[in-house]
């Protein structure tokens, strides 16, 4: 069964008042940013331990997103977005809201049974201690083997300092995951199944310790039952890949454990995350063009530069440069219609990401009525007045046919 997507959106001009457009350097939408976090407060983060019933499942259609970032330009009233200044909108942000989980069916047999659950990685059994998970030999050999330049997935590059972990990813940009699809640690068939789900760009594949017995009808640990998931209960080992919209980093690794039924301690082993390693192409513009680390600054006063405004997305929204392509188009025919940004066309745009102290990353994209080059790439971050520390990542440029510049 696939959910249909809820889209909330939303429009913030932040004008600055004590410093219009006109006199003001391109600063990181900061303002915005946390109101983007907040959109997704309430997504998961993270897999559920074990299979648990239901699953998570996410999905993405990037038309329907599409069309509500769309309405965020083309219903901004003219006299608000020139104000009385004439600067255009600061920032727009558009929040994909977390859908309610889809139900799974359950197994068939009666809600009273206890069961050996369903497992596809290596028992560890001699001691079956959470300590003795961790530390095996193997589950380490498998993950720094995935990391080799032969064994990494075509397309995607190892997360630095995210490789054999007893840590797991947790994003707000979290999409779904699968064991059962798995026979082994196997990076590159993640890949595949990344690359075949609708906004997926990173994924974090790792070894999960759980109980063997559980409830049938839960997929955990039921003492009414018999098997009560006690310390010294029997475990299993699960293979997981966690697939998500955004690029992960070492900061979204999370050593994080929990307890399932009376005692029994899930831990986690071996876990590598992997993320792609360009910008995907989208349909109709030229690039995309690498940036790096960096977003484009365009000169003072960026009102004269051709800068036309920034958007911001929700953490749950992935990393998807086609949603800034339709409003870039929106953008130049509502400022056709309006005289907004002084009539220009925008035939340019950089997407990126946001971080703010490392953590939760935000979809992001400036727009443009002039082309830049990678020498304009200079803004690698900065510092607010309370001490957080901004910084960026997968940036890249898009540029309309006919626009592009090297320099």
């Amino acid at each position: 069964m696939v959910r249909k997507n809820i889209i909330i959106s939303s429009l913030f001009l932040g004008l600055v008042s004590a410093s219009p457009l006109h006199l003001k350097r391109q600063d990181l939408p900061i303002d915005s940013y946390d109101e983007s976090v907040a959109a997704g407060a309430d997504s998961t983060d993270t897999p559920p331990v074990g299979d648990a019933v239901p699953q998570n499942v996410e999905t993405f259609d990037s038309n329907t997103v599409a069309a509500e970032v769309v309405a965020t330009v083309v219903d901004t009233p003219p006299a608000v977005a020139q104000a009385s200044n004439d600067t255009p909108p600061d920032v727009i942000a558009v929040n994909l809201l977390k859908r309610s989980d889809m139900n799974v069916a359950r197994a068939d047999g009666p809600a009273t049974s206890c069961i050996v659950r369903t497992f596809n990685g290596p028992q560890v059994s001699d001691p079956d201690t959470p300590g003795a998970f961790t530390s095996y030999p193997a589950f380490s050999t498998a993950a720094i083997d995935s990391v080799k330049a032969a064994n990494v997935p075509s397309g995607y590059a190892a997360v630095p300092n995210f490789v054999n972990l007893n840590a797991v990813a947790q994003d707000k940009s979290y999409i779904t995951y699968t064991s059962s699809k798995l026979t082994s640690y196997d990076p590159k068939k993640c890949a595949a199944i990344c690359d075949a789900t609708a906004g997926c760009t990173s994924f974090n594949i790792y070894y999960e310790r759980v109980p063997l017995e559980i409830s049938k009808a839960t997929q955990v640990p039921d003492a009414a039952l018999g098997c009560p998931g006690n310390a010294d209960a029997a475990s299993a080992t699960l293979i997981k890949c966690a697939f998500y919209g955004m690029p992960l980093v070492a900061t979204s690794a999370k050593s994080v454990y929990q307890y399932q039924g009376k005692a029994f301690k899930v831990v986690y082993a071996g876990s590598t995350a992997f993320t792609k390693s360009s910008g995907p192409t989208v349909d109709g513009l030229q690039g995309p063009v690498t940036f790096g680390d960096a977003a484009i600054n365009a000169p003072a006063p960026v009102i004269d530069h051709g800068y036309l405004r920034t958007q911001t997305f929700g953490t749950n929204v992935p990393f998807a440069p086609e949603l800034c392509a339709a409003s870039c188009k929106a953008q130049t025919e509502y400022n056709a219609k309006h005289g907004t940004n002084k009539g220009q066309a925008c035939i340019f745009f950089n997407a990126f990401v946001i971080y703010k102290n490392g953590k939760d990353g935000v979809f992001t994209c400036n727009y443009y009525g002039t082309p830049y080059g990678v020498s304009y790439a200079k803004n690698r971050g900065q510092w607010d007045d309370s001490g957080n520390h901004w910084t960026i990542s997968n940036s890249f440029g898009y540029y309309v046919p006919g626009n592009y510049v090297a320099k």
